[in-house]
């Protein structure tokens, strides 16, 4: 598997300056968190550019891994129901969503590297999906 778990997530990280907050209009910060996401999956997945292929076939080892994680399993579920679905597979696709991968991404570092993640970050993570609900 191909999965960085020394990456540190970059977008979303208030990573304006007080004057860029004023004088950035709200099209031109989405469009550089935007680059900062597509960045972030590239350094996760240790890519030089995006393959789709390449990051569904790492995701669905990490699904193999996780899969019988219980503590995990409402999360997935929870994530696949905006789609109307129980489908602990398509949740995980989700986790690493722009909404979710600042949260999901030190959730699956932790698992990969212990087989557990705390319940603090997992309650980050519930959180996070819990406001989209």
């Amino acid at each position: 598997m191909n999965y960085n778990t020394n990456y540190i997530c970059k977008y979303n990280n208030n990573i304006f300056s007080k004057e860029e907050e004023e004088t950035l209009s709200e099209n031109e910060k989405y469009f550089i968190n935007d680059s900062l996401y597509r960045n972030d999956i590239l350094n996760i997945f240790n890519l030089e550019e995006f393959d789709e292929t390449e990051i569904n076939n790492c995701i669905n080892k990490i699904y193999g891994k996780i899969k019988n994680y219980d503590d995990l399993k409402p999360v997935l579920k929870n994530l696949a129901a905006f789609f109307f679905s129980e489908d602990c597979e398509l949740g995980i696709l989700l986790m690493f969503s722009y909404d979710y991968l600042e949260h999901t991404h030190p959730c699956m570092c932790e698992f990969l590297e212990t087989g557990k993640i705390s319940v603090d970050k997992l309650n980050k993570l519930k959180d996070v999906i819990n406001k989209n609900i």
